[in-house]
């Protein structure tokens, strides 16, 4: 069975302190997963290159339209859904200007949160996942 492709987004910045935060996600149960916190995942669209997926994952889930910086981390995960069989995402970093940048988060969320990293690592579930914000 072919794995579907998936585009995981790490939304960060720069606290005033000069720290970084990393914006997650606490994601409604939904497919038989549990809530969680977690970074953004979306399919890729036709005639869509993977970063163009990232900015719009980004929009689509936070509202956040201006960023400063896409970075493609060039790091991947695979797994198996639930529902859907096998997946790869593959991890892009979007840094936006401030923690007042506005967030409108859509109906598969229930909250967010700017974490620094050390409650990023004790919040999120998937170690693979985690290894992703070493690249940053």
């Amino acid at each position: 069975m072919k794995r579907r492709q998936k585009i995981a987004v790490i939304v960060w910045t720069v606290d005033p302190e000069g720290d970084k935060r990393f914006l997650l996600r606490h994601n409604k149960p939904f497919n038989g997963y549990d809530d969680e916190w977690t970074v953004t995942f979306g399919g890729i669209e036709e005639r869509e290159d993977k970063s163009d997926t990232a900015v719009r994952e980004m929009f689509e889930e936070y509202g956040i339209k201006e960023f400063e910086e896409v970075k493609d981390l060039n790091f991947s995960v695979k797994f198996v859904s639930k529902t859907k069989g096998p997946a790869e995402a593959h991890f892009f970093a979007i840094k936006v200007k401030s923690l007042d940048v506005q967030i409108i988060l859509n109906e598969e969320s229930i909250g967010y949160d700017w974490m620094k990293i050390g409650k990023v690592k004790k919040v999120m579930k998937y170690e693979d996942e985690k290894k992703a914000f070493d690249l940053l």
